[in-house]
This record gives C-alpha cells, sequence and structure tokens, in this order.
C-alpha cells in the first residue's frame, strides 16, 4: 500500500510539472506571436501607413480648392490603404525645406507639392523620394521638367498656367493701353518667368512697361501712390507671399481708375477687370490620377507632365463700366464667365 501510494504521488507530481511546462510554452508562444504581429502587422494594417505628403505654403487659399478636388479624387482608389498628410508652412524656403525633411523622414512614399516654391524646395532637399506636383508656372523655365522628356528628375506633375501672351492680347485690344505697370515680387519664381513674357510682348507691340518690384504691404501701396501720369493698365503678377495684400491692392488701383488684369484664379470676383486663370479642380484631379498610377507600380519616369485643357477667360463687366471700357462682343465670346 506505501509504494502504491509513492508511485500515486510521484505520477501526480509528473503530470503537474508536465502541465506547468506546457502552460509556460503556450504562453511564451502566445507572447512570440504577439511581438510578431506588433513588429510586421497585417497587410491590411501594412497598407494604410502607404503615406502620402501634401506640402503647400500657407498663404494661397487657391491650394486648398486643388487639395480639395485631389483629395476627392484619390479616395476612391486609394480608401483606407493611403494617409494623406497634409502641411501648410510658411512661404520662406528654410520653412518649406524642413516640411520636405519632415516628409521623408515620417516614410512619405509620394511627396505631392503645390505652387513652386514648395516643389522647388522638394527637388533641393529630396532625390529619392518621388514628387508630384500641381499649379506651378512654368516648370520647364523651373527646370522641374527637362524640355524633351516633359518629366524631371524623379519628378512630374501638373502644368499650372495660361498663356499670359493671350490674356495680353485680350487687354490691349480691349483697354487700347499704353502704358503698364507691373507689380512684382522679385523672390518669386512664377513673377519672374510673367515679368520676362511682359518685357518680350512689351517690345513686340510697343507698348511702355514698368517694373515695380514689391515685397511687403507698404511696398505695394507706396508703387501706386507714386506711380507716373499715364499708365492706363496694371499687372499683378503671382506671387505666394503677397497674397493677403491682393483685395487691398486692387482697391488702390480701383480708386486710381486703372484697370487691373492679371493670372491669379478668383481675382475678377474681388475686382480685376481680366482674368486668364487655370481650373484648381483640374489641377488636383490629374495629380490624383499620377499617384493612383505610382501607386499602382507605374514609374515616374514614364508619366509626362500634364498641361491642362481648361483655361478660364473671365471678364468683369462691373469694372469695365466704372472705367468707362466698352468690351468688344467678339472678346466676350472668349470668356468663360463674366462678371456683372
Amino acid at each position: 500500500m506505501v509504494i502504491t501510494a509513492s508511485v500515486a504521488m510521484m505520477s501526480f507530481a509528473t503530470l503537474l510539472r508536465v502541465w506547468g511546462d506546457f502552460v509556460k510554452r503556450f504562453v511564451a508562444l502566445g507572447i512570440i506571436v504577439l511581438c510578431c504581429w506588433l513588429l510586421s502587422p497585417p497587410k491590411a494594417l501594412a497598407l494604410e501607413e502607404r503615406l502620402i505628403a501634401v506640402i503647400m505654403t500657407d498663404s494661397h487659399p487657391r491650394y486648398q480648392d486643388v487639395h480639395s478636388a485631389f483629395a476627392e479624387a484619390l479616395q476612391p482608389a486609394c480608401g483606407s490603404d493611403c494617409r494623406i498628410y497634409v502641411q501648410t508652412p510658411n512661404a520662406d524656403t528654410m520653412s518649406l525645406r524642413n516640411s520636405v525633411r519632415k516628409a521623408v523622414a515620417l516614410g512619405a512614399e509620394l511627396i505631392v507639392t503645390y505652387g513652386p516654391s514648395a516643389t522647388l524646395a522638394a527637388q533641393a532637399e529630396s532625390l529619392s523620394t518621388t514628387t508630384l506636383f500641381a499649379d506651378v508656372y512654368d516648370p520647364v523655365a523651373l527646370d522641374l521638367v527637362s524640355a524633351d522628356k516633359m518629366t524631371g528628375h524623379n519628378m512630374t506633375g501638373v502644368r499650372g498656367d495660361a498663356p499670359l501672351q493671350a490674356l495680353l492680347k485680350y487687354f490691349l485690344e480691349t483697354t487700347r493701353a499704353n502704358n503698364l505697370a507691373v507689380l512684382y515680387d522679385d523672390a518669386s519664381p512664377e513673377a519672374n518667368q510673367q515679368k520676362i513674357i511682359l518685357q518680350d510682348y512689351g517690345v513686340k507691340r510697343g507698348v511702355d512697361v514698368m517694373f515695380l518690384p514689391v515685397v511687403d504691404f507698404k511696398d505695394h501701396d507706396a508703387a501706386l501712390q507714386n506711380l507716373p501720369e499715364g499708365v492706363d493698365g496694371l499687372f499683378l503678377a503671382d506671387s505666394e507671399h503677397s497674397e493677403s495684400y491682393f483685395e487691398h491692392v486692387i482697391g488702390l488701383a480701383d480708386e486710381l481708375q486703372i484697370p487691373v488684369f492679371t493670372q491669379r484664379a478668383g481675382a475678377a470676383k474681388i475686382g480685376a477687370f481680366m482674368v486668364l486663370q487655370t481650373s484648381a479642380a483640374e489641377q488636383g484631379e490629374e495629380v490624383a490620377e499620377m499617384v493612383k498610377a505610382i501607386l499602382a507600380g507605374k514609374k515616374v519616369e514614364e508619366i509626362q507632365m500634364y498641361k491642362p485643357r481648361k483655361v478660364e477667360f473671365v471678364v468683369n463687366l462691373k469694372a469695365a463700366n466704372r472705367y468707362n471700357i466698352n468690351v468688344p462682343f467678339q472678346t466676350l465670346s472668349f470668356a468663360s464667365s463674366v462678371v456683372r
């Protein structure tokens, strides 16, 4: 009896030891599985981290319109598989380049930029991460893409400018102006491109063109208050730095009875006489198509820069009436919309 009891006790102890080893191994295996899951998430979760970094200056409301169209067009194809991270730094070079560095550090698969300043910052800062741009004035002249291939080094996008020569033609034929003043920010890439076009066109048409460099609010005021007599047309060049002064400048020009023409989107609604602009919706939609193609495996070198097809010519008849300008029917027939 004693021997039987001892054997039974030894068997029970062995059973407990075996069971304990089993539990320990089960718990250890569970910990390993959990660690592997945390370090290597399932495919569905990993796809959510396909990060698209968007960079645009904080001073340009048009970029918000471009981005709204971009996000809406991308959503059906991207769904929950992509995460869009938006940065809106100041328009200075340091802030923009810091934003590019942050996007790269976060592991962005693509960088999307709106406007020339952010795009040039991306070009200077990130050679390894693919960049897609929108709303850039003449990317070829800015050396963002080559004239022959229409793509750049790990970069392509949507050209954002309408032909300035056409706007000049409409304005000069309608107003018969001979003396133009141009307010431009010489730190603005697009303003300097417009300056070159205006210089060449003025020489060809025999029109006097006066260029007035401006930076801050006081510069704009001083330039307009000191305009020489005889100026009968004012061109406001594009700039990401002086967007907040825009409506004020148009108001001052209106007081001086000088019609304003420009390529700044939406300017006709706040008093500009003639505006030739590209479509913000088209910009956003086309860059979204490029993102879809690249996420699907297409190489950026295979995607040529897109040239906008939707160009909007807007005539402000309310301003024309204030300046006693008779807009010919032929000019109105080219208008996409009229402000009455």
